[in-house]
């Protein structure tokens, strides 16, 4: 006998869950319709965060990574989607309170970008 989730959600509580949805701009939706700007302005950062990488020592290298994964992760969907048709949209599946859904990506960008904030300040001060 096969188990599986036959709905399109799970709620844990209020506050956790999960949820499919479909997102063809970034983070909050902003430039949702517009997937393939979306995709040159990911590309494009993939490509300072390689810059980054192979020329700053003074970066946390750790938190280039994270948002490199994750950026790569959004990026494959996406031109998957341009390709078969389905608008490049990702899916997005973790419900978090008041948050819009986000996926294992998004999660690795905000990680990432908050370890890269609090090691750039901790370096100025």
């Amino acid at each position: 006998m096969n188990s599986y989730i036959s709905e399109d959600y799970f709620y844990l509580n209020n506050f956790i869950g999960l949820e499919v949805t479909y997102n063809t701009g970034i983070a909050w939706g902003l430039l949702a319709g517009h997937a393939e700007y979306t995709l040159v302005l990911s590309l494009l950062v993939c490509a300072w965060l390689l810059n980054q990488i192979t020329n700053d020592p003074e970066e946390p290298l750790i938190s280039l990574f994270l948002i490199l994964s994750g950026a790569l992760g959004n990026i494959s969907e996406r031109l998957y989607g341009l390709i078969t048709g389905n608008d490049g949209r990702v899916t997005d599946f973790l419900v978090l309170g008041p948050i819009p859904n986000f996926n294992i990506a998004d999660s690795l960008i905000t990680v990432g970008i908050l370890y890269l904030l609090i090691f750039e300040f901790r370096r100025e001060h």
